[in-house]
């Protein structure tokens, strides 16, 4: 693992895991849940898009909500 984080010092085996990382430390969110009225931002496209549909399939209103600590 080569590509080591300057801030909490994790490794990464690929620059593009230490840019993605990173986004942790300065909170960047930058995509921004297109379903009217939802606020929601993400630092990851692929969980912004997985939060989307939970919006369109209303057969996941059932699961328990993750809380966090």
């Amino acid at each position: 693992r080569k590509y080591k984080c300057k801030i909490c010092e994790k490794s990464f085996t690929t620059s593009g895991h230490l840019a993605r990382h990173s986004r942790i430390h300065t909170g960047e969110r930058k995509h921004v849940c297109p379903y009217p009225g939802c606020d929601s931002r993400f630092a990851r496209q692929d969980n912004c898009m997985q939060h989307y549909r939970t919006h369109l399939n209303p057969k996941n209103k059932s699961r328990k909500k993750k809380t966090l600590k």
